[in-house]
């Protein structure tokens, strides 16, 4: 934390005996230092004098301090004191000997296992801090310690939000870091829980790649990437990251907060599923490394046919239309796609929809114009097919839109069709609606339930469309779900153009 004098160690600060300058920032400096009357060596936060002449920002200090001191959790570093010394705030914690993950990651990516379990350590922090009303605001690897037997500590509560307090000052929203900064903050929407959700999964992208999410050179490009651009595949970067972690991933950096994970613990289970999750090929695709981090052997199995849908069940919902300025498609990012056949004389198309992962979580937005679909054995999260070394398949040249919309099986395509699927179990079409845009429309066979899903996506086989969590992977050569960390496979009996 940083200010532009020169370091005060061997100096006093009240009570304190500064020891070692341990960083600095824009808000002031850690020392490691020594309490004369208890007798024990502390990591001290200094803040810049500017801070303490800000009534708003003492009075929220206070008030956060407060609450982050009551925080009893493993992975959460103990506030011990708090308060004011010389006309400077300062916070007393306890002292971690470790390395933070911005120099962890400095030596080269963490290999995906590891990575995993420091984030879920993380996880299990936030939702202790979510449980007392506690926002963090500024996950990021430099407030992540990492000790030798790589326990996990989460630092810096100090600028925490309460949920339902007034909006930080202009100064406060400066603090966080913005390559980890959720779209809402961005745009000036509500700060929930859900924004250190979407932190959490940029940093677990950054310690398994060794790079930012988003590459940008300019404050503006970081703001504008956060709030448009789709999050980047990690498995692009490494073959030896499971491809899986992708949705994981994804779904954690939704650009709408209730498309997200509803907990940091969700999102950590995902990821620790993602990474024994089998691995699922294209037969068509040239195939990269083997998969190095997957601790049990798992098999890829067909989708048993459905059984008929309990009246309760919760089914997955199209995403909602986008905000003005945010088109949907760009706000979701997809994985793997759905491909549709119709045989001459025109086949049912038809669309296997699978349930949300982590559905204690799932609390995304329902659409009253789509019909309702249940998955066999609610398949579990996205495992994802390896990175292809061919050149990424790109759907036929489009032919000049006809004056006649197509119609397939009562499913409409208001321009071309890119892609058509069809299996024992469903029929999808994918629809080149223009301007790179594609929809995915399906229709399940056995009780001609029907889904239409915006923001797809094209891929090295075929598309890619999410739902709800649930990712779909669509080919000419079959139908993939991931789901929980289970993959399901239907493969094709036909497929088109």
């Amino acid at each position: 934390m940083a200010s532009s004098g020169r370091s005060r160690a061997g100096t006093r600060f009240g009570k304190y005996e500064l020891i070692t300058l341990l960083g600095r920032g824009g808000m002031g400096e850690v020392y490691e230092a020594r309490d004369t009357e208890k007798g024990r060596v502390v990591a001290l936060k200094i803040l810049l004098e500017q801070y303490a002449e800000d009534p708003g920002y003492r009075s929220r200090f206070t008030r956060e301090a407060n609450a982050a001191a009551g925080l009893q959790e493993p992975h959460v570093v103990p506030i011990h004191d708090w308060g004011e010394i010389d006309g400077k705030l300062f916070i007393d914690m306890r002292l971690v000997r470790g390395t933070d993950l911005r120099k962890l990651t400095k030596r080269g990516p963490l290999e995906p296992g590891r990575a995993v379990h420091i984030i879920s350590q993380i996880a299990a922090a936030l939702d202790a801090a979510h449980a007392e009303g506690l926002i963090h605001r500024d996950v990021k690897p430099e407030n992540i310690v990492v000790s030798g037997d790589d326990f996990a500590h989460l630092l810096d509560f100090g600028i925490a939000e309460k949920a339902g307090d007034t909006r930080l000052t202009q100064a406060g929203m400066t603090i966080g870091s913005w390559a980890y900064m959720a779209p809402e903050r961005l745009s000036g929407d509500p700060t929930t829980k859900s924004v250190d959700i979407y932190s959490l999964a940029c940093v677990l992208y950054e310690v398994i790649t060794g790079a930012r999410p988003f590459a940008v050179d300019s404050m503006q490009q970081v703001v504008n990437a956060h709030l448009h651009t789709p999050a980047p595949h990690a498995s692009a970067t490494n073959p030896r990251i499971p491809a899986a972690l992708d949705a994981v991933i994804e779904r954690g950096m939704a650009k709408e907060p209730d498309e997200r994970y509803g907990s940091a613990g969700a999102l950590a289970r995902a990821a620790q599923r993602a990474l024994s999750a089998p691995s699922v090929r294209d037969p068509n695709a040239t195939l990269a490394a083997p998969q190095v981090n997957s601790p049990t052997a798992q098999h890829t199995r067909t989708a048993p046919p459905p059984p008929p849908p309990p009246a309760a069940d919760p089914l997955p919902t199209a995403s909602p239309p986008a905000r003005a300025g945010m088109p949907k498609s760009m706000l979701i990012v997809v994985a793997v796609c759905v491909a549709l056949f119709l045989a001459a004389g025109g086949i049912a198309v038809g669309l296997l929809a699978g349930q949300s992962g982590d559905r204690d979580n799932d609390t995304s937005a329902q659409n009253p114009s789509l019909t309702r679909l249940t998955t066999p054995d609610r398949p579990p999260l996205p495992t994802g097919e390896r990175p292809s070394t061919q050149t990424p398949w790109q759907p036929p040249p489009r032919p000049a839109l006809p004056s006649t919309p197509g119609t397939y099986a009562g499913m409409f395509c208001s321009y071309a069709v890119a892609l058509t699927l069809r299996t024992s179990q469903s029929a999808v079409v994918v629809c080149d609606e223009g301007s790179n845009i594609y929809t995915y429309k399906g229709l399940r066979l056995k009780d001609n339930a029907r889904i239409d899903l915006p923001g797809v996506v094209p891929t090295a086989t075929g598309f890619s469309v999410i739902n709800n969590g649930t990712r779909y992977d669509i080919s000419r050569s079959g139908l993939v779900i991931y789901t929980d960390g289970d993959v399901y496979t239907e493969p094709a009996i036909a497929s088109g153009p």
